[in-house]
């Protein structure tokens, strides 16, 4: 078994979701373009900018999505990381997570770590995964508990910090991708208290941020509750990969 962890990011762009059952075309047609527009200007240029990548970007999209696979291609290209598309086949998020890495020599021991297609990471984040000392036997959560809520309009970082954020990594020992639970296995609320470890690395600086725009609103509940900025933005800017 490799000592090095494989870090596994995973980013759902448009999987299938009960939703859009009852809503029109052209409603999902304007959803998918703001989402696209969103991942260019955000998530990819902030993986950019990561000077480590993830040995993996799985993108989990739709089973019949060609035209915007098609789209992400080019975005995904000038980030650097090796991209791999997992479209919906019936299977679960993790399950097909794993699957699309297939050239995984197994037993292993992987790290995946969600990350939404609107908000970004610091440009160490993959750096301090790869190099952290994990548990010689068990699963465990990665919690950077510092944190930002990024709020274009006023081009403002919000201080956010708390240790079930939407940016946990599950690390764990596998034989197989049928053995995997990834990061998927539970609510990021929850998931702590299903593992044996946790880890919180100490950071001195926000270690990602969430985008709050117009259709975020759970983001912009939690700015209204912690109305403390960061002063640079600029440096900020420059960690997360978006200066001008």
């Amino acid at each position: 078994m490799s000592e090095r962890p494989q870090l596994i990011l995973a980013t759902r762009f448009c999987w299938p979701h009960p939703i859009w059952e009852t809503r029109s075309s052209d409603e999902y047609a304007q959803w998918v373009e703001e989402r696209l527009q969103l991942f260019a200007r955000y998530t990819a240029r902030s993986l950019a900018n990561c000077y480590s990548k993830p040995d993996y970007w799985v993108l989990l999209i739709g089973s019949e999505h060609d035209h915007i696979r098609e789209r992400l291609e080019p975005i995904v290209q000038s980030t650097g990381c090796r991209t791999l598309f997992a479209p919906y086949i019936g299977l679960g998020l993790g399950l097909t997570t794993m699957l699309a890495c297939d050239d995984i020599a197994y037993p292993c021991r992987v790290v995946t770590t969600n990350l939404d297609a609107d908000d970004v990471v610091a440009s160490d984040f993959f750096d301090v995964l790869r190099h952290l000392d994990y548990p010689s036997s068990g699963n465990a959560t990665v919690s950077f508990a510092s944190g930002s809520n990024y709020m274009p309009d006023e081009d403002t970082y919000y201080h956010s910090s708390y240790p079930n954020n939407p940016f946990l990594s599950l690390y764990e020992e596998i034989r197989g991708p049928h053995e995997a639970q990834t990061i998927f296995f539970r609510m990021h609320t929850e998931i702590s208290n299903h593992v044996r470890h946790q880890i919180t690395p100490r950071s001195y600086y926000p270690m990602w941020a969430s985008v709050v725009h117009g259709g975020n609103l759970e983001n912009l509940s939690l700015i209204e509750t912690n109305r403390i900025c960061f002063r640079d933005t600029e440096a900020l800017h420059q960690r997360f990969g978006l200066l001008p």
